[in-house]
């Protein structure tokens, strides 16, 4: 239900809308951003925030998929 409701309040969408139109990989998508934003968070909460993991480059995200991908 989280996850219906964070993609219904980003798409500006009602939730029944949601769960109707979206895909198994918009839920896995928007399940790994929350769980990043709240490793984010936790780490802020203890002041070791890295203000660089927002702020990647493409070669350094392309790397990342390239490692998913084997």
């Amino acid at each position: 239900m989280i996850t219906v409701g964070r993609l219904a309040e980003k798409y500006h969408m009602l939730p029944h809308q949601v769960e109707q139109n979206a895909t198994t990989y918009d839920f896995m998508i928007t399940d790994v951003l929350a769980t990043f934003d709240n490793y984010q968070q936790a780490k802020t909460k203890k002041g070791t925030l890295d203000p660089k993991a927002y702020n990647l480059s493409t070669e350094q995200l392309l790397a990342m998929k390239g490692k998913l991908k084997k």
